[in-house]
């Protein structure tokens, strides 16, 4: 990643980061680790992971690619992106960047737009405002800091297991959709609490009384925590 005069930063592009379709939470979290393993991201970006979902279980996001067309919104139970923050610091050094350029950058592996994508074009495309759709589709956000997203997420994938199909089933044939070919992942503190699956509880679970990790804001909070407030201020 150049860094170029003044604080202007080249926004990071997603190279080779593995894809596998359904596995939103998977797809992030290994490109939150790739952006974590590299020296020259930490410096300059902090990273969230985005999980977006309600007590539903039923969000409707527009911009999809596997929306119907272009007008028509797909209804995720959740979804998860990324996104990255340039940090604080550099903001006070000179700089001839406008807002769009030094503000919050969203990385969504199931998109139309590009990828990334600035916060307000990805806002603007995939949210309408919450007045607009009914109460049962509108997204709420829990926001996980990168660092703490790798260490304690765990998932064994259960939640994607069919209830229709026999046990007895090839591996891939047990899914609703076939699995990564990588084993499940467990961040390392996971793994020394004994928690193999918390995705559905700890994650993406809207309640922000359960004590799971990351903030849960709405719609409005999310764009003021875009626009520059910190997670604690919001």
């Amino acid at each position: 990643m150049a860094v170029e005069p003044f604080g202007i930063l080249q926004v990071p592009a997603v190279g080779d980061s593995p894809y596998t379709n359904c596995y939103c939470e998977e797809n992030i979290y290994l490109l939150a680790k790739r952006f974590a393993d590299l020296p020259i991201i930490k410096p300059y970006w902090d990273s969230y992971a985005i999980f977006i979902s309600n007590t539903s279980k039923t969000v409707a996001l527009w911009g999809q690619q596997l929306a119907s067309s272009g007008e028509r919104p797909v209804i995720w139970d959740y979804h998860v992106v990324l996104a990255l923050r340039e940090r604080p610091r550099l903001l006070q050094q000179p700089s001839t960047s406008t807002s769009a350029e030094r503000s919050t950058w969203i990385y969504d592996f199931d998109t139309h737009l590009n990828v990334p994508c600035h916060w307000k074009e990805y806002v603007e495309e995939t949210f309408p405002p919450d007045a607009a759709i009914p109460q049962q589709y509108r997204s709420q956000f829990r926001v996980v800091p990168g660092e703490e997203y790798l260490l304690y997420f765990a998932s064994d994938r259960s939640h994607m297991a069919s209830e229709t199909l026999s046990p007895e089933g090839s591996s891939a044939s047990r899914y609703l959709a076939s699995p990564p070919v990588y084993p499940a992942i467990c961040g390392p503190q996971a793994v020394v609490n004994g928690v193999t699956n918390n995705l559905m509880t700890d994650f993406v679970s809207m309640d922000s009384s359960a004590g799971a990790y990351g903030t849960v804001m709405g719609l409005d909070t999310l764009i003021n925590w875009c626009s520059g407030s910190e997670l604690n201020s919001v």
